[in-house]
């Protein structure tokens, strides 16, 4: 009888404590999903975040916005049991990958990411088609481990295989493959529910977009989890669905150039029709689309254009 009284109390503090944290998830806007493996993606912090806990320390992939930093960084540790960060990955410069390097960079924590997103971190960034300039990161929450090509680290008995394809949403977006869980976290290389995201102001182009996810494609099997920058767990139909959509895109803006359309042009044309359903309203994809391209076009990105 008294093991049962006890058995009753240690659930009802369970429940308790379940009720607890799905209260403060509410209240923080943040949410969680367990990938299972000691893998947990974090949402409604700015971006998708994904947390992979070891034996001993935990890797984090992204850091979602500055403002959801603290209530980010609770979760995780609320998560984890406070263990310590052994890296921090940004995808890419976006200040919705870098929120927390404010909080680790301080620490010493190593932020990883390629060399370019480094040297994007140091400098205003005028993104015309935002009206947006953004401010340089502290000295301190910059990256402070990067890389050029591929490298790869272990968390435990976890593979981190990282590496640069090509020039896609940026000339530094990396992914982050964990081998053995086979998760691969590619950020603002894949779409979901929207075109990706082409910033020409910082390197991002259709071509490189074409060649990243030709490249993602190699990387995923039938059963890898894909985990982009927005939504849910993705798989590798939807890179295949990106490269169609892609490869039509690119053979539209080319058109553009060789008849010599202008960009409101170009747009009357309705060239994305029948790609409204998954994708969702073109209107900002086109204009980077085509903007992209025409700082492409000396090195001979349409051909028969020079």
């Amino acid at each position: 009888m008294r093991t049962g009284k006890y058995k009753w109390q240690a659930l009802l503090l369970a429940v308790l404590a379940t009720v607890a944290s799905a209260a403060l998830q509410a209240q923080s806007g943040i949410a969680t999903v367990d990938l299972g493996g000691g893998f947990t993606l974090v949402q409604g912090a700015g971006a998708n975040v994904v947390v992979a806990e070891g034996p001993d320390s935990i890797v984090i992939v992204d850091g979602g916005t500055l403002a959801r930093a603290d209530a980010l960084m609770g979760e995780i540790n609320r998560l984890t049991g406070n263990k310590p960060v052994a890296a921090l990955f940004n995808t890419n410069w976006r200040p919705e990958r870098t929120g927390l390097n404010h909080l680790l960079g301080p620490q010493e924590v190593s932020i990883i990411a390629h060399e370019n997103t480094r040297l994007w971190q140091g400098i205003d960034i005028n993104a015309a088609w935002q009206d947006i300039t953004y401010q340089p990161l502290p000295k301190s929450a910059q990256a402070n481990s990067t890389f050029y090509t591929v490298a790869s680290m272990t968390l435990g008995d976890e593979l981190i295989e990282y590496g640069f394809i090509s020039q896609g949403s940026t000339d530094g977006d990396i992914y982050v493959h964990f081998r053995n869980a086979d998760i691969l976290v590619v950020g603002d290389m894949l779409g979901t529910n929207a075109y990706p995201l082409l910033d020409y102001v910082t390197g991002g182009w259709i071509g490189g977009a074409q060649k990243t996810t030709a490249g993602l494609l190699e990387l995923a099997n039938d059963d890898t989890r894909v985990i982009a920058a927005t939504g849910g767990v993705l798989g590798k139909a939807d890179l295949q669905d990106q490269a169609v959509m892609l490869d039509h895109a690119y053979s539209k803006v080319a058109e553009a150039f060789k008849t010599g359309r202008s960009l409101e042009k170009f747009r009357e044309s309705n060239p994305m029709e029948g790609f409204a359903e998954k994708w969702g309203s073109p209107e900002l994809f086109l204009q980077l689309l085509y903007k992209g391209t025409w700082y492409h076009v000396p090195g001979r990105a349409v051909p028969g254009i020079i």
